[in-house]
């Protein structure tokens, strides 16, 4: 089928629908012309493509901002973890890093580094999390992505 041909069946189907009050979806052009799957595959496999390499440059990024949990409390820890992930997504940050310590100084055993986790874990906002680099603080500090939302 040539491109004329297509174009004057568009425009008897534009006209007709002009006369009709109600035109049922189905009745798009388009409808007679359905993709190839093929052609959707490999558009899927495209898109996924870009998203990996997108994330794997932001996890090479350095951090946006960073938040310092030394000294606080788990209540306290858990509270700031969540007013700083709202306040990263109303300023348009992506990636954060919060500062845990290690746990050499405390009474006990540590454990804002595993309450960072377990935070992270169960956020519906964090999408990947990983121990830090060593010169921003390794063992002691845990980076993070925000996810995407759609707009």
């Amino acid at each position: 089928m040539d491109f004329s041909t297509i174009l004057d069946r568009w425009e008897n189907r534009r006209k007709e629908r002009s006369r009709r009050k109600h035109v049922a979806q189905s009745e798009n052009w388009l409808d007679d012309y359905p993709f190839d799957a093929r052609m959707l595959v490999e558009k899927d496999k495209g898109d996924s493509a870009r998203r990996s390499e997108a994330r794997v440059n932001w996890k090479r990024k350095a951090h946006q901002d960073a938040l310092d949990l030394h000294g606080l409390t788990g209540a306290e820890a858990r509270e700031e973890i969540g007013l700083f992930i709202s306040s990263m997504q109303k300023r348009g940050l992506r990636k954060g890093l919060i500062i845990h310590g290690k746990g050499l100084h405390s009474d006990g055993q540590a454990i804002l580094g595993a309450l960072v986790r377990e935070c992270f874990e169960s956020s519906s906002e964090v999408g990947e999390f990983g121990r830090a680099r060593a010169r921003e603080g390794g063992s002691g500090a845990t980076w993070f992505l925000l996810r995407q939302r759609s707009r």
